[in-house]
């Protein structure tokens, strides 16, 4: 190959890499957009099941008893956390705060989901106490 030949070879490459990385940072741009606003609404489940349903707006504490251990979920400043946990290895805890819709926190050990959605499901009588 001639050095023309090389060099129109590599434009192209070049040009393929810059597309594939706009595509990339726009992706990245709408997903930050769209797909984490804040949440309204915490929700447990325990054992798959709802539990409770929470304002993510009232500062609150919920200890969640089940048959495999506790946790203790708060909520406050807009933010939830499982704060303690019983669990062996208290990934839960370590989790931290969550606030965006989508965002969840797990405790495997005990059947334990913690998430934030931004609605709450219609037929929902579980709100907060």
């Amino acid at each position: 190959m001639d050095k023309k030949s090389i060099l129109k070879s590599r434009k192209k490459e070049i040009i393929a890499v810059l597309i594939l990385v706009i595509i990339a940072i726009i992706s990245f741009v709408c997903i930050k957009i769209f797909a984490e606003g804040e949440g309204k609404y915490v929700k447990v489940y325990v054992n798959e099941k709802l539990t409770k349903t929470f304002d993510i707006t009232k500062d609150r504490e919920y200890f969640i008893e089940t048959k495999l251990g506790y946790n203790l979920l708060i909520i406050k400043k807009e933010k939830a956390r499982i704060l303690d946990a019983d669990c062996p290895n208290k990934i839960c805890v370590d989790k931290g705060y969550i606030s965006k819709n989508g965002e969840s926190i797990i405790c495997l050990p005990h059947k334990v989901v913690v998430t934030v959605e931004s609605n709450e499901q219609p037929n929902v009588d579980a709100v907060a106490d």
